[in-house]
């Protein structure tokens, strides 16, 4: 569970952090929001409105002392009817997720950014959603190896 823990746990901080944001689409004024793991399916055809997801997409497990990895997907993606500037947007909320994630690198303390950040711009967008992907990579938990108790014999 614990690739399960860093998502909820960092979609929930990202949720926090982008309070403020939101986007207006002809429904009206909305928030973005964060999911962890996948974005739900839709059952209609209404715009789909801004939104981030947090999917753990790798681990490593690293032998001896070090921390275990987890490689996670944050993708963005942002809704703005402006067809020149609109992109700006996307922009905006990428640098405002990426200087939290380097501010504050520990997500519940349990889990420490690795470095290096990478994003993603795709090249082709789908005007009116604007997106992009950002790769980081966090340590989680990693069990001892239990052995056999020879003092039992």
């Amino acid at each position: 569970m614990t690739p399960v823990n860093l998502m909820d746990a960092l979609a929930g901080r990202l949720q926090k952090l982008l309070t403020d944001y939101s986007a207006d689409q002809p429904a009206g004024t909305v928030p973005i929001s964060v999911y962890p793991g996948y974005v739900p399916v839709e059952e209609t055809s209404k715009e789909k409105p801004s939104f981030l997801y947090v999917l753990v997409t790798a681990t490593e497990d690293k032998g001896g002392n070090d921390l275990s990895t987890a490689t996670v997907e944050i993708g963005f993606s942002i809704y703005d009817e402006d067809p020149v500037d609109g992109w700006r947007s996307l922009f905006n909320v990428i640098e405002r997720v990426r200087q939290d994630l380097l501010k504050y690198r520990f997500v519940n303390m349990k889990h420490r950014l690795v470095l290096p950040v990478a994003m993603k711009i795709a090249a082709e967008q789908p005007w009116p959603q604007w997106q992009a992907t950002m790769s980081v990579t966090y340590t989680i938990g990693q069990p001892e190896e239990e052995g056999m108790n020879f003092d039992d014999f």
